[in-house]
């Protein structure tokens, strides 16, 4: 199980952003909520790749098979590893050894920070400094501690690294010291968030986000050089989107099963068909044939990929839509987002329209509801059925990367 905690200035306001602190094998001590399953800790494809990672091996909730599946896996890129000792050797697969040798195996293996803890209620702290093992003997931490098997202890550290700017030693230390405290003076310390669906759906992108926003069809936009007539083409190859994937949400309307998401993809279906029946002229562009205009090949291959969602002969066919609908909202509000903080604002109407379509709270508002209904209805999604809808969604993402930028590319021959 996991859980996620982040500083409380950008979550849970913000539901779009990446997690700074993931901490394996913990639960919320308010909630009681478990986060993904111990199978998905061995995935190597989660994501996340820029923020700390905490693994707790020191409850009792791991068998062999899961401990030998960590260590081959995620070992590497840990920040701290808590261990009991006899985990310790164990995972190892060793005699036992001295404290300090035990830790520095461990080490070997890629954590940054090894905590263990030992039967005599004191915790033992080894770490590494510019990638080379201390030559010194690992620490002794002060104190006799009251050991618990919950995992409390490492969901500190993650609270802690999540609220403060310390070094990862330096919060190591506070949280031992303060652990030392009477356990009725933590209760408020201790409040680490479960991390939610769309969450890891988008940290599972953060990559192609990263590379969407050196399109220069969107830093053009905004610095107000993007020639108009690439814009035009854009507009145009967006209509015959929109057409088609009002063909798409009327599949899923006739497919899904339920109610609550149903009425979305009819609300959804009402707005692309006044969306598509005014896009043209509100760009003072005339008609277009979709029979006799032509699409680019980012358009469609993208549209015959939602088309064929709904052709399929699935039972998960329209939570498969709503993942294959989501993109085209929130990464759009996240390129929303990043043009208003670069401060800048178009000064072609049309650009600037653009920007201020992601300031209007109330789109916002539905869009966190699209979140929110999205995370409800994968929640009795089995584990492969996540990661095949984790799959799904960055290869839309993929689509829309290849949208702009073939927009801009094929349209700039146009503009010549």
């Amino acid at each position: 199980m996991s859980t996620v905690s982040i500083a409380t200035d950008i979550y849970p306001t913000d539901q779009f952003r990446v997690p700074t602190v993931m901490c394996i094998g913990t639960q919320d001590r308010t909630s009681q909520m478990k986060g993904v399953d111990a199978d998905t800790i061995i995935n190597q494809h989660l994501g996340y790749k820029n923020c700390h990672v905490i693994l707790d091996l020191i409850t009792d909730q791991w068998n062999n098979e899961v401990l030998q599946a960590i260590y081959g896996s995620i070992l590497s890129f840990l920040s701290v590893l808590t261990i009991t000792y006899d985990i310790a050797t164990g995972l190892l697969a060793s005699d036992q050894q001295s404290m300090e040798d035990t830790a520095h195996l461990l080490l070997k293996l890629g954590p940054q920070v090894v905590v263990i803890q030992d039967k005599n209620q004191q915790r033992w702290m080894a770490f590494t400094n510019n990638n080379e093992l201390l030559k010194k003997h690992c620490y002794l931490l002060p104190g006799n501690i009251d050991i618990s098997n919950d995992g409390a202890f490492s969901a500190a550290i993650a609270a802690s690294l999540a609220h403060n700017h310390h070094s990862l030693l330096s919060t190591i230390l506070n949280v031992h010291m303060y652990w030392l405290v009477e356990q009725s003076l933590r209760s408020s310390f201790l409040h680490i968030l479960p991390l939610t669906f769309t969450q890891e759906l988008w940290s599972f992108v953060n990559d192609i986000y990263a590379e969407t926003l050196k399109l220069p069809f969107l830093n053009k936009m905004l610095d107000s050089t993007l020639n108009e007539r690439i814009y035009d083409y854009y507009i145009v190859q967006d209509y015959l989107f929109f057409l088609d994937r009002g063909r798409m949400l009327n599949g899923l309307i006739n497919q899904c099963s339920n109610e609550e998401a149903h009425r979305y993809f009819t609300m959804q279906l009402d707005k692309n068909d006044k969306w598509a029946l005014t896009l043209l002229s509100d760009n003072n562009l005339p008609p277009h044939d979709e029979k006799t205009t032509a699409k680019m090949p980012a358009c469609e291959q993208y549209t015959k990929f939602l088309l064929a969602l709904t052709s399929c002969n699935d039972h998960l066919v329209w939570i498969k839509g709503l993942i294959a609908l989501l993109p085209c909202t929130l990464l759009y509000f996240k390129v929303g987002d990043w043009m208003i903080a670069s401060g800048v604002q178009p000064t072609v109407k049309r650009y600037a329209d653009f920007v201020d379509y992601y300031r209007d709270q109330a789109r916002r508002d539905r869009l966190i509801y699209f979140l929110d209904l999205t995370n409800r209805v994968v929640n009795d999604c089995s584990h492969e059925q996540k990661n095949e809808l984790k799959l799904l969604f960055r290869q839309v993402c993929e689509y829309e990367y290849a949208f702009w930028d073939e927009s801009y590319r094929y349209g700039m021959s146009k503009a010549e």
